[in-house]
């Protein structure tokens, strides 16, 4: 049986018994920003803050789409406590995930803050709602298609059976402008299509009666026939066999920002603002938390280094771009 490069990544990253995300040891293949370091958590909780009270309608709701063992979520809802009580008795908390164990344990871990919280495994089960939804790296762990230059032709990447890619012709007729844009790429270059990526924008603007959609990833805004490869990541290395072993690594791409912004557009948000992940939290406050671990022992240098990796160039801190879309009433 044959199956488009979509379907074999959808399947390697979430089978429930064997796909990666079901299986995933935490950090042994790479961290993500707040098991880096909790400081992600609180600047992303202060920048929270200010975007909410812009929302004039109420109530108010924070949702988090892709919220996975909710580690995200209690260290926003613990800053918000922290530092925005007032603001905090007024938020409920929507958690937005498809695995339904780890739903289960974000819920039962946010409801310790004694926080509102509501359970989702879809963005479009969310009634409409104000205030912001955010996540962080979910959008590069959407399923892609993915093209491939060959013979002066794009072709679209096929595995078999046997895990071996085989190209053929576009299986939707959705891929085919993108294809059109590819025509001058490269022999054997490819090009990652995330049409799920546009899709679930559309989604969450449709929820959004008043508000702010904010977006974590890396990636950036790609010019119209720049390839994209996707790669995967194994033990904090990247690799480029993508059907060895569906389930034991990583697949992902980086997240073309620019098509999220057109897509946006389409669903009524207007470009808030978009940057580096470093220019949104060393403007939100990372550099005092960075003073705050001044120290000459090991135990401080180990943190500094990770929050360091958070906004240095060569670390998160450009790779990683930041998102804000705004929905007006």
């Amino acid at each position: 049986m044959m199956r488009s490069f979509r379907d074999f990544m959808e399947s390697a990253l979430y089978d429930p018994e064997r796909g990666y995300y079901s299986v995933r040891e935490k950090a042994a293949d790479f961290y993500t920003a707040p098991e880096l370091h909790s400081a992600f958590g609180a600047v992303l909780a202060d920048r929270l803050a200010l975007l909410l009270e812009r929302v004039r309608s109420g109530p108010l709701f924070v949702v988090e789409a892709g919220c996975g063992d909710g580690t995200l979520a209690c260290q926003v809802a613990r800053r918000l406590r922290e530092k925005h009580p007032a603001l905090a008795d007024r938020v409920s908390f929507v958690l937005v995930e498809r695995g339904r164990k780890d739903l289960t344990t974000a819920v039962r871990r946010l409801t310790a803050f004694g926080v509102t919280v509501t359970a989702c495994t879809e963005i479009g089960k969310i009634p409409p709602f104000s205030g912001v939804l955010y996540s962080n790296e979910l959008l590069d762990a959407l399923p892609v298609h993915l093209l491939e230059s060959r013979g002066g032709m794009i072709h679209e990447v096929f595995v078999d059976d046997a895990g071996r890619e085989v190209c053929g012709p576009l299986s939707r007729p959705e891929l085919e402008p993108h294809a059109a844009a590819l025509g001058s790429l490269a022999e054997g270059a490819r090009h990652a299509v995330s049409l799920e990526a546009s899709a679930w924008l559309a989604g969450a603007a449709s929820r959004v009666r008043e508000g702010f959609i904010l977006s974590i990833d890396y990636g950036k805004r790609f010019a119209p026939g720049t390839a994209n490869p996707p790669r995967a990541f194994h033990r904090h290395a990247v690799e480029t066999e993508l059907t060895r072993e569906p389930g034991a690594r990583d697949l992902t791409a980086s997240v073309d920002f620019s098509a999220l912004i057109s897509a946006g557009e389409a669903g009524g948000l207007a470009l808030e603002s978009f940057g580096s992940l470093s220019k949104f939290l060393v403007e939100g406050g990372m550099l005092g938390f960075l003073e705050a671990a001044a120290g000459d022992g090991s135990a401080a240098y180990r943190e500094r280094a990770k929050l360091k990796t958070l906004i240095h160039p060569e670390g998160m801190g450009e790779v990683f771009k930041v998102l804000i879309q705004r929905k007006a009433k």
